[in-house]
């Protein structure tokens, strides 16, 4: 196993979710309860389709890709989630985490596809211009995981 990745599953009830995002002052939803448990729960940033299969496997039901995407963006939005591109072009989510500092660059795996967050590794702001601010940066390291690298 990566050594990126938890050694035990994150675990959250749905009590729990429901109260972060009424801590947030948001309207709380079966759907964005379920949405947000699921960012919160991954080892690292999960793309749509692969949310749309958690929600799938754990509801038993199917989940509107549409509704689904506009959850998604609407956790971004509200800064309980952010979304990061890699150079595949895939729009990956995760759940902003009190133990990951604000900006934190990401690392994809050219191999495998792979992204995870690099908390440890500090961004320092750039020197903008007078009346310039820094609303969000994104650092994404292109390599080869520690599985992929063996391989080679």
């Amino acid at each position: 196993m990566n050594n990126h990745v938890h050694d035990t599953p994150l675990k959250h009830s749905d009590a729990e979710v429901t109260r972060l995002l009424r801590e947030a002052g948001q309207r709380v939803t079966r759907l964005r309860v379920a949405v947000y448990k699921a960012l919160l729960e991954a080892e690292q940033p999960l793309s749509h389709p692969e949310v749309q299969q958690r929600l799938e496997n754990s509801m038993e039901s199917p989940v509107d890709r549409v509704s689904l995407y506009r959850n998604l963006e609407w956790l971004v939005d509200i800064g309980l989630a952010h979304r990061i591109t890699a150079d595949d072009r895939i729009w990956r989510f995760s759940a902003r985490r009190q133990e990951h500092s604000e900006q934190h660059p990401h690392f994809h795996c050219v191999s495998c596809g792979q992204v995870f967050c690099l908390p440890d590794s500090q961004l320092a702001a750039p020197k903008l211009p007078k009346d310039y601010s820094v609303i969000e940066m994104e650092l994404v390291v292109n390599g080869l995981c520690a599985h992929c690298g063996r391989k080679k």
